[in-house]
């Protein structure tokens, strides 16, 4: 039964970037600020609210589906340009 479990998991489709993980919450908002963006700005290029923003930076809940998958595009660009980033990435 695990194996049938196994390969049912391996074939399942998940949204983009769904098992990915996130940074912590501080580290978001750290990124962010040092990126040089408002949680405004963040908001409307991932077309969420602010205050949805400020919840991910909270830590009172993480982004999911699309949005996670875009979040993390993003974030990994704004660590690249801050320099803390995979150049490859």
């Amino acid at each position: 039964m695990e194996q049938v479990i196994a390969g049912l998991e391996a074939r399942r489709k998940k949204p983009k970037g769904q098992d990915a993980a996130l940074p912590p919450p501080e580290e978001r908002k750290r990124v962010r600020k040092a990126y040089g963006v408002t949680q405004v700005d963040l908001a409307k290029e991932l077309n969420v609210h602010r205050i949805t923003v400020s919840a991910w930076e909270r830590g009172t809940y993480d982004p999911t589906g699309e949005t996670r998958a875009k979040y993390l595009e993003v974030f990994a660009h704004m660590k690249r340009e801050i320099g803390e980033g995979d150049a490859e990435a």
